[in-house]
């Protein structure tokens, strides 16, 4: 037999026919295709001839249409039902043949977890899920282990995997897993029920919790119910507008932004064409077409890229899928993340509760933050900042006192302020939300890592302070610096009660990984909050 590259979808339980998976509409032909097994459908559809963009550049300048260089592509989608679901091979852009939400998400990736050895992997795809979601591809030149990509387990969502199966014979040398399983085998229709039937066991089994067990650490909410009050609360946050810091839009996959003219929020080329895709634009998007805001509307309209030399738009994501948002609902956490509700495991966040219970208070008398005395940038940090220093003899503002450093004049603020007799790092933020915090704790760790490690930033540093207040005492910040000498505070003001655990969820969770490495530093590290009124 020949050697094919398949791609394979398993159809949600719902899914009841072929025809019900395909989107109708798009012009799509048909054709039964007999097998001893019964009878599958290949669905499919011809993008006709069309020129590259970039050929426009010189047809401008000579008579000639260059039509040898135009191009066309095909896609198609071949449905079979196995023992209990419908299966779906895709070829080409087949896969935006098929309805947005009709195939399980995670297929492919949970049957390579069960199946890959964890000892020989080539390339990990993961989301890092924080207030901005960072999508990430690591792959390495050599088959090796887990711990050589550097994974984070608390706050990196695996979104797909590549690596070499344990039983060769039945998926080939290498396999790939995301929503799709991607695998190479020799292969002819004559087998497909056999090999559809191994894969549905596959995906059933659990054998991944032995070397990626974290990976349950995010659980997605399945209850129907539940997930009606989480959808609830996402469109009233969307209607109202009134806490940015909680939704976004987002785009949930790895893509090539060097082949992306842009994107759409209709598939009309004569709408708007945006750089990227954004909530406020997207709302307005809505408003203006006088679309109602539901679920339905999120989950039925989509997200469309046009590619450089196509000269339509291609369906990518639902909108649903897009958006990134973190709830509360009955004392419990969840998020949505590429269309699905997430609860957090509550064993992962009873331990990093423990955890974080942990981090001392700071031994430090702070004033009460009034948040209605507020700068150009809507809070007044430097002003709060100014009068603690005015208070302390020994305080010094080193709040927006940039120090360029680093490739590309990279600025890195050393603190906010620097307690000279006590050695104290102290970084100041109002708490506004994930982003606002997992700033202050990200740069409490960047400047902390450089004054122990890096003797010009320390130089850079000595040489700031004594412009800035012509200190002769000043420590010579060249000297090597006793780790356990230092501390660095993070004080936060927050009309929140005054505990760690109250914090947003991914400020947590940055929380914990930040103060673990402060502390193999041997750096002190410790929290304030402080009080807000109004």
């Amino acid at each position: 037999m020949k050697k094919y590259n398949l791609s394979i979808l398993m159809l949600k339980e719902n899914i009841e026919s072929a025809e019900q998976a395909i989107d109708n509409n798009k012009n799509i032909s048909y054709r039964d295709i007999p097998l001893n097994s019964g009878i599958g459908h290949l669905y499919f559809k011809s993008i006709q001839l069309n020129s590259p963009k970039w050929v426009s550049l010189f047809t401008s300048v000579i008579d000639d249409d260059l039509d040898e260089l135009k191009n066309s592509s095909a896609s198609a989608v071949f449905i079979i039902k196995s023992k209990n679901r419908f299966f779906a091979l895709t070829f080409g852009h087949g896969k935006s043949l098929l309805q947005n939400d009709c195939y399980e998400e995670n297929f492919g990736l949970r049957i390579a977890l069960n199946t890959i050895d964890a000892e020989k992997l080539r390339n990990i795809d993961c989301e890092h899920l924080d207030r901005i979601t960072r999508q990430e591809r690591s792959q390495t030149n050599i088959e090796t282990a887990l711990p050589n990509f550097d994974i984070d387990i608390e706050q990196d969502l695996i979104k797909a995997i590549t690596g070499k199966p344990n039983d060769e014979f039945l998926l080939g040398k290498r396999v790939y897993g995301k929503d799709n399983l991607k695998i190479n085998i020799s292969f002819s229709l004559e087998i497909i029920m056999p090999l559809l039937e191994e894969l549905e066991s596959l995906y059933q089994k659990d054998t991944y919790k032995e070397n990626f067990g974290w990976f349950d650490n995010l659980k997605e909410v399945r209850d129907i119910s539940l997930v009606n009050e989480l959808n609830d609360q996402l469109v009233q946050k969307f209607k109202e507008n009134d806490n940015l810091n909680n939704i976004l839009l987002v785009i949930p996959d790895i893509v090539d932004w060097s082949n992306i003219n842009g994107f759409r929020y209709a598939p009309s080329k004569q709408s708007p064409l945006f750089m990227d895709i954004d909530y406020e634009s997207y709302k307005s998007f809505l408003d203006n077409k006088s679309i109602d805001i539901t679920i339905e509307t999120f989950k039925k309209r989509s997200i469309y890229i046009e590619w450089e030399g196509t000269s339509g738009n291609i369906k990518q994501w639902s909108v649903y899928k897009c958006i990134y948002c973190e709830s509360s609902l009955n004392k419990k956490n969840y998020i949505l993340n590429s269309g699905k509700w997430y609860q957090i495991d509550h064993n992962f966040n009873e331990e990093l509760n423990k955890d974080l219970s942990k981090i001392p208070q700071a031994n430090l008398n702070l004033p009460e933050y009034e948040i209605n005395d507020r700068d150009e940038d809507g809070f007044n940090e430097q002003k709060y900042n100014s009068s603690i220093c005015e208070k302390y003899k020994d305080f010094y503002l080193m709040d927006r006192e940039l120090i360029i450093h680093g490739g590309q004049n990279s600025k890195v603020e050393f603190c906010d302020i620097y307690s000279s007799i006590d050695k104290r790092l102290i970084h100041v933020k109002y708490d506004s939300g994930s982003s606002n915090l997992n700033h202050l704790f990200s740069q409490g760790y960047i400047s902390a890592e450089l004054l122990l490690f890096d003797e010009k930033f320390r130089e850079k540093v000595y040489r700031k302070l004594n412009g800035l207040y012509n200190l002769n005492d000043l420590e010579n910040f060249s000297q090597n610096p006793n780790a356990n000498e230092y501390e660095v505070i993070f004080a936060i003001a927050s009309t929140k009660k005054t505990r760690s655990t109250e914090l947003p969820l991914f400020s947590k969770i940055s929380l914990r990984n930040i103060y673990k490495k402060l502390t193999k530093f041997g750096i002190r590290t410790s929290l304030k909050f402080i009080k807000v009124i109004k």
